[in-house]
């Protein structure tokens, strides 16, 4: 047992009862944090609710069992779990290996269909493409405008290349070449879990029940699975996270080479996620490495051995981050978020790229709407995992030695992700993903703590406990149905990212919305993202389209025509947001002036959209590429791509109806579908 952690670890625990039940995420004003702190505000809000309500029948349930009931609620799992110690722990950690990965596999296929749901998934799996064909970034035929996607860039060669870094793109590379690059998810969803498990067992060698109870849990918490079936880089992040601990913990007592392997992993980590492998790996090693030192007989050559490990390891993965950065972003310290969206995505407080604040009550707010929904997540029970943890670091006189790694881990990536203006809210608190199974182990501590003899808690109160685990945990088996249907994609996602297969060679436009047209104008003649954003939500779209035009081709002395481009948050006044088809919304202004371009842009979007990103990863435009998907930038910039391509025959993919794939047209037929006829001229008023 271990006190000297008494004092932080009380801290810590009354620290995260506060966030985890005070709705600080009411504290996001949409006024100044813009869609995503509404957003943000509302699905916390949503989980913040069901989190007080059922903690509240939980525990009263759980009260009334405790006085009805003398005995041991956790008895049977106490018992089994003691059975479970027959299995030697390198087979126990296969066997937590592959219950996550048959879980998060099974998440992959029966949930999410094997295919992306994000942007930022479409685009990382383009880049994985890129990559798996042998190139570092792609060469734009013709007109760049017709590929250029969200988080992603013109590199310093002019090719295209995604703003991520190089680790979990190589790993979705290497996917792709096996034929299965869904299969990268679950793989590391594995890895982590049967890796968190060892090093449990190196924390807590004189607790083999525990160990595997928690090892259990860790495999099978819904917030692991879940996310673990995505191609998302957390998944990759979250085994090397795993792995940093493990590494460590081996080092301790083992050779040099464990010093390196404990690097390597570093490294791998920050090629992976850069800010939260920088921040978790050094709290990590530190909280395993920092109490070695002080009882170490020579300080001096002990830390020369770990540091000089540490740099061996770490080098080749430096080496690759600085040269990657280099390359495709124009700085070896460069990377690849900020040459795209500018100085505004770093860390710490200001207003992020859209304009929108990020200062200490926003970071507080945010925080407190990532816990929330983490004590929700974790294991899906109606009583908030978060509460219980909060109440057991705050109230346990003791704790066994060991938690102080898992206290850092966990803790550190909510520390990290406080210092960033980005909070994700996709399948959860994605951002905290890599912290899950320290707090998983955490509320198995707690709980043990809690219910067992140790307990500072009376009987009564062991048995309350107890009881709301476990009611917690089988409430939990009936929720997760509900949780994978809302993950699940509804009939028009599912459309949207099926590819058009019409005879080959081919050629297919997919005409997508005005905005997303304009974007990509502004993109290819090389405006930062930021910038925009900021252009599209605070001018006439109409006035933006002219702008880009302008810009991508300027001709003769005509000046710039002028835009409203302050970073400021919110669209401008005077600006009425329209729907021109479903689901396809752009800012307007009543009375402006319209050209016949924007006429014409206008109409062609009346029939619907079919949008670039869900597609263009399936069939990028490499020279070998059998079919090739292009955004529709109309007749005039189109002829450029297909004299690109002149052995490809060109096809249209316009929208097919609610919850239908696209349709395919004949080029021509397509052209006058969209952009009327050629010599009209006249296209209906916007």
């Amino acid at each position: 047992m271990l006190r000297a952690f008494s004092l932080p670890r009380r801290l810590a625990g009354i620290a995260l009862l506060g966030f985890a039940c005070i709705p600080l995420h009411r504290l996001l004003n949409p006024a100044t944090t813009g869609l995503a702190g509404d957003v943000t505000r509302r699905v916390a809000e949503a989980a913040w609710q069901a989190g007080l309500w059922g903690g509240l029948l939980t525990v009263c349930v759980s009260l009334l069992l405790a006085r009805l009931f003398a005995w041991d609620p956790l008895a049977f799992a106490r018992r089994t779990a003691h059975r479970l110690t027959r299995v030697p722990s390198p087979a126990f950690a296969l066997l937590c290996a592959g219950v996550a990965l048959v879980a998060s596999g099974m998440v992959a296929w029966k949930v999410l269909g094997l295919s992306p749901s994000v942007v930022d998934e479409m685009v990382e799996l383009l880049h994985a493409r890129v990559l798996a064909s042998g190139r570092l970034a792609l060469p734009l035929p013709g007109e760049p405008a017709a590929w250029i996607i969200q988080n992603s860039l013109l590199a310093e060669s002019g090719a295209w290349a995604s703003v991520y870094p190089p680790v979990h793109t190589g790993l979705l590379a290497l996917g792709l070449l096996a034929g299965t690059p869904w299969i990268v998810g679950p793989l590391s969803t594995g890895a982590m879990a049967g890796f968190g498990f060892l090093s449990l067992t190196q924390l807590f060698p004189d607790r083999p029940a525990l160990t595997r109870m928690i090892g259990l849990l860790v495999a099978l918490s819904p917030f692991t699975i879940f996310l673990g079936g995505s191609f998302l880089s957390h998944t990759t992040a979250g085994a090397l996270a795993a792995m940093v601990l493990w590494t460590a913990l081996k080092a301790r007592e083992g050779g040099p080479e464990w010093n390196v392997a404990t690097g390597a992993c570093v490294g791998a980590f920050v090629c992976t996620r850069p800010w939260t492998g920088v921040v978790l790996s050094t709290l990590m090693v530190a909280a395993v490495w920092l109490p070695a030192w002080r009882s170490a007989a020579g300080v001096r050559g002990w830390l020369v051995a770990r540091v000089a490990g540490l740099v061996a390891g770490g080098f080749p993965f430096a080496v690759l981050l600085l040269g990657w950065n280099e390359l495709l972003f124009g700085a070896p310290l460069r990377l690849g978020y900020a040459a795209a969206f500018g100085p505004a995505h770093g860390l710490g407080f200001h207003l992020d790229p859209w304009a929108n604040a990020y200062g200490p009550l926003e970071a507080l707010a945010y925080t407190g709407a990532d816990l929330v929904q983490l004590g929700t997540h974790l294991l899906e029970g109606p009583l908030s995992a978060l509460v219980m943890v909060g109440l057991g670091l705050a109230t346990l006189r003791v704790v066994p030695k060991g938690t102080g790694p898992l206290v850092a881990w966990a803790f550190g990536g909510v520390v990290a992700n406080a210092l960033y203006w980005h909070h994700g809210i996709h399948m959860g608190p994605r951002f905290l993903f890599e912290t899950g199974p320290a707090w998983v182990a955490l509320w198995g501590l707690v709980v043990v703590g809690l219910s067992g003899d140790e307990s500072p808690l009376p009987s009564l109160a062991r048995r309350t406990v107890g009881w709301a685990a476990l009611l917690s945990l089988v409430a939990g088996l009936f929720l997760v149905p509900a949780r994978a249907e809302s993950y699940r994609p509804d009939a028009t996602s599912r459309a949207a990212s099926v590819l058009p297969t019409p005879p080959q060679p081919a050629l297919v436009f997919v005409h997508g919305s005005w905005s997303s047209r304009v974007a990509a104008r502004l993109a290819a003649a090389g405006m930062r993202r930021d910038s925009v954003e900021i252009a599209l939500r605070r001018n006439d779209l109409c006035a933006v389209d002219g702008y880009a035009r302008w810009r991508g081709a300027p001709v003769g002395p005509a000046p710039a025509p002028a835009l409203d481009l302050r970073p400021l948050s919110g669209p401008a006044p005077g600006l009425e947001l329209r729907t021109l088809s479903p689901g396809n919304r752009a800012w307007f202004r009543p009375g402006g002036e319209v050209n016949a371009v924007c006429q014409a842009e206008a109409r062609s979007d009346r029939g619907g959209t079919v949008e670039l990103e869900p597609l263009v990863w399936q069939a990028p435009p490499l020279p070998d590429g059998r079919v090739i998907v292009a955004r529709d930038l109309g007749p005039l910039a189109n002829d450029q791509v297909r004299a690109a391509f002149p052995g490809h025959g060109s096809w249209v993919a316009v929208d097919g109806g609610e919850g239908a794939p696209a349709r395919l047209l004949g080029y021509d037929e397509g052209m006058i579908h969209l952009w009327g006829e050629p010599e009209s001229g006249a296209t209906p008023q916007r």
